[in-house]
């Protein structure tokens, strides 16, 4: 329900198609870290999951980062997800579950808040 709730502007209980898009422009645009996700990191491993296995590989994840990153970004963002599980093993290479794929997800939310002038903020009143 929370994941619903996050994107339900009109708070009608569902998501229509214009919430949805509202939802994953918001989310591949964030720059801080603080965009409610959970229903974007969830449709984001099921677009990954190209076999339905519930599980997402390097090789399924590749084309997809590529093509919005580009190579070097790409590179970065692999790592994030699998770190040192990029090894081909099987046919689809390293693969996460849907727990892992959140972990590193939302440890890349946490890094990208961090870096942003309010997790700086934070970092240093914590600090003292």
């Amino acid at each position: 329900l929370d994941m619903i709730w996050e994107v339900d502007e009109n708070l009608d209980g569902c998501v229509d198609w214009d919430e949805f898009r509202l939802m994953f422009m918001r989310n591949i645009t964030d720059r801080s870290g603080l965009e409610p996700s959970k229903l974007y990191n969830m449709v984001q491993f099921m677009i990954f999951d190209q076999n339905e296995n519930g599980k997402v590989s390097v090789d399924e994840t590749m084309k997809m980062l590529y093509e919005r990153y580009g190579r070097q970004r790409m590179e970065a963002k692999l790592r994030g997800l699998f770190g040192s599980n990029m090894q081909e093993t099987g046919r689809g290479g390293g693969e996460i579950d849907f727990f892992q794929y959140l972990e590193a997800v939302e440890r890349t939310q946490y890094q990208t808040f961090m870096a942003t002038s309010m997790g700086r903020n934070l970092r240093s009143s914590k600090g003292k």
